[in-house]
């Protein structure tokens, strides 16, 4: 399915860089960039609590990514459509063009040779039209009801890797620091060596605390608001079902058919 064919129900959003993925995988991710070039024995000078919730962070992150591109599918059963939710509200057309079709194809019948009186159409017609108007709807309020998780992948994650990248700058710097505080031991030296400690201490408190009160304490929200998504997704099913009406039978005949014996 092209993008031509899909349905835009709203603006682009926010999340046109990274969304889906670690750190690691977006390599080509502005800002993120450097993490790669950075040594593994620099990432090793983390401190190890440090490191464990970081490591828990990156595995929650992941399965977050998993969880959501299955809901997004779920919403249009596209793959193509689907990826691109994050960007904008889009819906599958195909009940739309079906009831576009009905409707152009009962007037051209109507004014063809053929007199004969066929059944209007105008049940399906109606019936089709409400189903993408349904789904339309669906998706504009499962996009609503998802979004604190959405935020977590792609905000709240991508401003702790930042976090996480000004800690490890902080750490390199005060290793430097203190290598040249051992070369010459000024007052110089014992300055920026103090100033590079406490730097380093700071940001690792605003990463500690941004895991705790961005992430750690929002998870209650993610699972509540996939939660609501299911919850949706019955109400859902079942206002498509009343949307579809079952003809009703012509007298002193079953609209089922038996079996021949």
């Amino acid at each position: 399915m092209t993008k031509e064919n899909t349905k835009s129900i709203a603006d682009d959003g926010p999340y046109s860089g990274s969304f889906y993925g670690l750190a690691e995988d977006n390599a080509n991710h502005g800002i993120f960039s450097s993490i790669l070039k950075r040594k593994k024995r620099q990432q090793d000078k983390l401190s190890e609590d440090v490191k464990k919730r970081c490591g828990r962070v990156e595995s929650y992150k992941s399965c977050c990514d998993r969880l959501h591109q299955a809901l997004m599918y779920m919403l249009v059963e596209n793959a193509v459509t689907s990826k691109q939710l994050v960007t904008g509200a889009r819906t599958e057309p195909h009940y739309r063009y079906a009831g576009q079709y009905l409707k152009t194809y009962e007037i051209i019948a109507n004014q063809g040779r053929d007199k004969t009186k066929y059944e209007s159409l105008e049940p399906a017609i109606k019936a089709l039209l409400t189903l993408d108007s349904e789904h339309e709807k669906k998706v504009r309020k499962q996009l609503e009801n998802l979004k604190p998780l959405t935020k977590f992948i792609g905000e709240d994650y991508w401003e702790y890797v930042r976090l996480k990248k000004v800690y490890a700058e902080s750490v390199d710097g005060y290793d430097e620091a203190v290598v040249l505080q051992n070369k010459g031991k000024t007052e110089d030296a014992e300055t920026a060596a103090t100033n590079a400690q406490t730097w380093m201490n700071d940001c690792r408190t605003k990463l500690m605390d941004f895991i705790t009160v961005s992430i750690s304490q929002q998870k209650a929200k993610h699972a509540d608001c996939v939660l609501k998504f299911r919850d949706e997704s019955v109400s859902y099913h079942k206002i498509m079902a009343d949307s579809i009406t079952t003809p009703e039978p012509a007298e002193g005949k079953s609209v089922v058919k038996t079996l021949k014996q």
